[in-house]
């Protein structure tokens, strides 16, 4: 079995809708650490949501889903916005950036086997599929640092884009195994989360370069 039966993809769709609400939260928290105004926290929240989706699809030489289907861009805009109130509700105490990492580590997690999955749907080898698994989910991530101006977490030593390698690999391989494919999606969405979270409180990094 290398890819979901129909009752699976169903749930890839839930997941997917998950990972576009983690992502936008993640880039408009952003954007409100960074002081940016309304405007700014809701394309920066669209950017991230879709950004690793959309990378994703012109390397397969597909049209982005939110080019054929507008809900992407409506989950986004609407769970950026509305962390705009949250904000302000939650007062100057509350850990933002403990929020962006956090809602980053589900989007990061989802997006991946989303995104390995969509790979294999259209055909793609499973190491290539490992591949955009990642790209789908570390480039929302890396637009988010970029545009307001941080080092992106996957090129400062951080277990990120090694994180979502693992899961990916994780993802693949069950698929090639045959295992039930409810917990094909979970365990790799999972490993994912749980090694990023960890690494994060543990201060684990890849070694760099002396």
């Amino acid at each position: 079995m290398d890819t979901l039966n129909a009752s699976s993809q169903s749930l890839i769709d839930v997941l997917e809708v998950a990972g576009t609400i983690a992502f936008a939260v993640s880039g408009a928290m952003a954007a409100t650490r960074h002081q940016l105004d309304w405007f700014g926290v809701v394309v920066l929240g669209v950017i991230v949501a879709v950004g690793g989706g959309t990378i994703r699809a012109m390397l397969l030489g597909d049209p982005a889903a939110w080019i054929e289907d507008w809900w992407p861009l409506a989950v986004a805009a609407a769970s950026a916005a509305a962390v705009i109130p949250l904000s302000r509700y939650v007062g100057k105490d509350f850990d933002s950036w403990a929020a962006v990492l956090s809602a980053d580590a589900v989007g990061l997690a989802v997006f991946t086997v989303v995104g390995a999955d969509a790979a294999l749907l259209d055909g793609a080898p499973a190491g290539i599929a490992v591949v955009l698994g990642v790209v789908s989910g570390i480039a929302g991530g890396i637009l988010r640092d970029v545009l307001v101006g941080d080092p992106p977490a996957v090129f400062t030593g951080q277990v990120y884009a090694l994180a979502a390698a693992v899961g990916g690999v994780l993802y693949v391989g069950m698929l090639r195994t045959e295992v039930d494919p409810t917990l094909a999606l979970w365990a790799p969405i999972a490993v994912i989360f749980g090694l990023r979270m960890v690494a994060l409180r543990r201060d684990w990094s890849v070694p760099k370069v002396s």
